[in-house]
Formats: C-alpha cells, sequence, structure tokens
C-alpha cells in the first residue's frame, strides 16, 4: 500500500481557519507554537506549508467545551 502524501495548507489558509492575521500565523511558527513543514529555506524566505492534520490537532488541544447549564 503507498502512502498518500498529506494535503498541505498555505499561511493564509491556516490564518483563515484560525481566524488570525497572516503575520500573526508566521510569528506563531517563529516562536514554535504552530507546527509548520518547511519545503524550502532560502537566504530571505522560507517555503513554509501546514499540514490539515496538524492544524486540526492544535485546534483540538486548545479547545474546551463548556457544560451546558443546568436549570
Amino acid at each position: 500500500m503507498e502512502e498518500q502524501i498529506p494535503h498541505l495548507l498555505t499561511a493564509g489558509e491556516v490564518a483563515e481557519i484560525l481566524n488570525i492575521e497572516k503575520a500573526t500565523v508566521y510569528e506563531a511558527v517563529a516562536k514554535g507554537r504552530l507546527p509548520a513543514v518547511r519545503l524550502w529555506r532560502g537566504r530571505r524566505r522560507s517555503l513554509i506549508r501546514f499540514r490539515r492534520d496538524d492544524i486540526e490537532q492544535f485546534i483540538r488541544a486548545r479547545t474546551t467545551v463548556q457544560p451546558a447549564e443546568s436549570s
């Protein structure tokens, strides 16, 4: 069985999913708070993408569900 290549998201797509600015996505990556894949590293810029599964796990780890209030 052949392994499938995961769908990779751009910083813009991640920003939309998380409802934050694209610059905040890059800042979170630089600080190690958001998992990313560096596909290429240049002198001035890197090509960074995000695994959908990693972003979903990031959201789940930071989401709390409040119990419903009983009357």
